[in-house]
């Protein structure tokens, strides 16, 4: 009887760790994708000689 309770508690610990590691993994910032709106010496470039005015 308390190698049964002892193991149901090792495989709730395991479950817990488990379910804890896949947590953090899911809430960890993705890396983000810089596009051109996000650099403004690209932007000027582009526009240059091309005055909209």
């Amino acid at each position: 009887m308390l190698q049964f309770v002892l193991l149901v508690v090792i495989l709730a610990a395991l479950s817990y760790g488990a379910w804890r590691l896949l947590r953090a993994a899911a809430s960890r910032p993705r890396t983000r994708t810089i596009g051109p709106d996000d650099d403004p010496d690209f932007l000027n470039r582009l526009n240059h000689g091309n005055d909209p005015r």
